[in-house]
């Protein structure tokens, strides 16, 4: 019998995450293989392929890569706004994607991919929120799935950066970073937000929408209820923690992992500067993952099922910060197709 022939894959926007999906594909994964490359820089996108030590055929625009016979699966790593029109054109040409989050900038911008991939009838689109396969998050959610800790009764995450320049806004904030820590939320705890109440301290006091800091306080569908701190300006490194209590036990992830120094009277652990470093074997077993179901032919992983519902929250998130009043999570039907 002869061995399966490698897929072909596509990396659109080279920065400093495609970049990294780039070289994990070409270096980490097994039956797959780096095709071409699309970035409006097209000097990076040589250097990345030089890089990653492949022969890739070059683009500065994203439809025309996904339209290259060559190009059989898609990674989307471009500007977030960008994304729902890339995904929806995958759809559109029949071709698997692994897109970063977040899905789309808007919620009726998941939606109408959504729509899209529900139309054609099969899964093609497998989101990028990584932590389902970092090994800390993997662990407690086993934890919690084993009934170790018992009924989960309340979420607790904490998001910090070093620094983002220039400051951030609430939607940014919410949208692009803190929607990671809905999605936990959601995953971990096995159940949907039913409502929120979300608060911000401004990065400078004469720009109220600027935001440094947002906490959102969550109410579950069951009754179990959570907190999500994302502090953008955190001033130390990258860190993040996520803590479950049940009603039999306590799981914490360990965040940092750096060995603990002793010397000089002191003793300490190095904090990762960001997300790349901190969630670095999340993303080449997300990578892993990822080209195993174009050989399966069958998507796996968060779905836009996931982005949807995580967005839909999000939404919730930003009309309570314009209300300052709790906030109810729009109710929304999961599609058949997301069952299982």
């Amino acid at each position: 019998m002869s061995e399966r022939r490698d897929v072909g894959v596509g990396v659109i926007g080279v920065g400093g995450m495609g970049g990294r999906h780039a070289r994990n594909l070409a270096r980490q994964a097994v039956g797959a293989k780096l095709v071409a490359l699309m970035d409006l820089d097209q000097a990076r996108a040589a250097e990345i392929a030089a890089d990653c030590g492949v022969t890739a055929r070059l683009f500065d625009d994203g439809v025309a890569l996904i339209d290259d016979p060559t190009v059989e699966a898609v990674v989307i790593a471009s500007p977030d706004a960008t994304h729902a029109a890339l995904a929806k054109a995958c759809i559109a040409a029949g071709k698997p994607v692994l897109c970063e989050k977040p899905l789309a900038t808007t919620l009726a911008g998941t939606q109408e991919v959504m729509a899209a991939e529900v139309s054609g009838g099969r899964r093609l689109v497998q989101l990028g929120f990584m932590r389902e396969y970092d090994p800390q998050h993997v662990a407690l959610k086993k934890l919690l799935d084993d009934g170790a800790l018992g009924r989960p009764l309340y979420f607790r995450g904490m998001h910090n950066n070093l620094a983002l320049v220039p400051p951030r806004d609430q939607a940014s904030i919410v949208v692009n970073s803190a929607v990671h820590d809905i999605h936990s939320a959601r995953w971990l705890m096995a159940d949907e937000i039913s409502q929120v109440m979300a608060q911000s301290v401004p990065s400078q006091p004469d720009m109220p929408d600027s935001s440094r800091l947002v906490q959102l306080q969550l109410w579950f569908r069951k009754g179990s209820i959570g907190n999500i701190v994302a502090n953008m300006e955190s001033g130390y490194g990258y860190e993040v923690v996520v803590e479950i209590t049940g009603d039999t036990g306590m799981g914490r992830t360990q965040s940092l992992g750096s060995p603990m120094v002793r010397g000089n009277g002191q003793a300490g652990r190095a904090v990762e500067p960001d997300w790349l470093e901190r969630f670095d074997v999340a993303y080449v077993l997300e990578m892993q993952a990822w080209t195993q179901s174009l050989r399966d032919g069958r998507a796996t992983g968060p779905s836009v099922w996931d982005g949807v519902a995580s967005l839909n929250v999000a939404a919730a998130c930003l009309e309570s910060l314009e209300t300052g009043q709790v906030a109810t999570v729009s109710p929304m039907e999961m599609p058949d197709l997301y069952e299982g």
